[in-house]
């Protein structure tokens, strides 16, 4: 006789988990000190400029057969682009507000530090690329300490300190594995299309864009189908590799309620940096917009971890249930 197997819970859905996540992010509000400090240096802070090297790569930009102005769009960031905006790592970084060109206008005048060579700039990508991810690894470490401590079923007992630091440093290597292999995606998928799209725009333009837009397609899925790999990492020992594999699971096993929660955190995030940088006054009130993004972004990660460690323990108690069953079929 077969034991009789336990109904599932229903799994929250995605407005009560993105509601869960404001809710744990207003009580533990020390999360977004990381976010809204990087932002605060991005404002006021130094800038790392590299306008002579820009400004000499505009002038060797065509006029004629371009559909936009090159020249002048170079011009512009040349003196408006902050290379220390490298910190915020796109896709799997710390969510700033300031991660693009930088305000005309600022309550104070910053320091100017300006570069030239392509040596330099390099160095400085790969440099503040790597900080940037340490700082993820440390945000991202301090929300899952959070999620665990709130869970724990006893009094939650705070992590020790070592333990703390060695689970941080493994993220970090993690999330360096994860962005390298994703350049490796990317590179792998560019070049050849970007000689099939060249060989195809000699018999058709519109093709040759079709080629390109299936391409950006494709690039776009990987990036939903491992959108939970930076979650699966810190919240679960296995290795970064084993991570990727079991986001591409969940977000198949859930794909409506995933797309929903990636597209709604996608949406706000976007509406919300249009919003704010709109509202920009130049003035010292620009602070407080810069502590409701952080605070914003902080729940919507918040909410993403929710979503993966309700979804894995799900998972994982189907899993023991059918290994159990199994086990009395034997």
């Amino acid at each position: 006789m077969l034991p009789k197997q336990e109904k599932q819970p229903t799994l929250p859905g995605v407005f009560s988990t993105l509601a869960a996540g404001f809710e744990m992010t207003t009580r533990y509000l020390w999360l977004m000190i990381i976010p809204a400090l990087l932002d605060l240096f991005l404002w006021i802070g130094p800038r790392l400029s590299f306008r002579p090297l820009i400004e000499s790569l505009a002038t060797q930009m065509p006029v004629q057969g371009m559909p936009v102005d090159m020249g002048a769009m170079l011009d512009l960031y040349a003196t408006r682009l902050n290379h220390f905006t490298y910190l915020s790592v796109s896709l799997v970084g710390v969510p700033t507000l300031m991660n693009e060109l930088t305000p005309e206008k600022v309550p104070v005048q910053p320091l100017v530090i300006e570069r030239a060579g392509y040596g330099e700039w390099f160095g400085y990508l790969l440099l503040f690329t790597v900080a940037g991810l340490l700082l993820a690894a440390i945000y991202y470490s301090l929300i899952a300490y959070t999620l665990r401590r709130v869970g724990a079923s006893a009094a939650g007992a705070p992590m020790p300190p070592l333990r703390l630091l060695r689970r941080t440093t493994r993220t970090w290597g993690r999330l360096l594995g994860l962005t390298a292999m994703f350049l490796a995606f990317v590179l792998v998928i560019t070049f050849p299309v970007a000689l099939l799209a060249g060989f195809v725009s000699l018999l058709s333009q519109t093709l040759a864009t079709l080629v390109l837009m299936g391409a950006l397609v494709l690039i776009i899925w990987l990036v939903m189908f491992f959108s939970y790999t930076p979650q699966g990492m810190t919240l679960n020992p296995s290795g970064f590799m084993t991570a990727m594999i079991e986001s591409v699971r969940l977000f198949r096993a859930n794909l409506p309620a995933s797309l929903g929660l990636l597209f709604i955190v996608t949406l706000v995030r976007r509406l919300l940096e249009l919003v704010l940088l709109t509202a920009d006054s130049g003035t010292w009130v620009t602070g407080i917009n810069l502590l409701a993004h952080a605070y914003i972004c902080t729940a919507l990660i918040m909410a993403l971890f929710i979503f993966y460690r309700d979804r894995y323990t799900a998972f994982l108690q189907e899993a023991q249930t059918q290994t159990g069953v199994d086990q009395v079929k034997q």
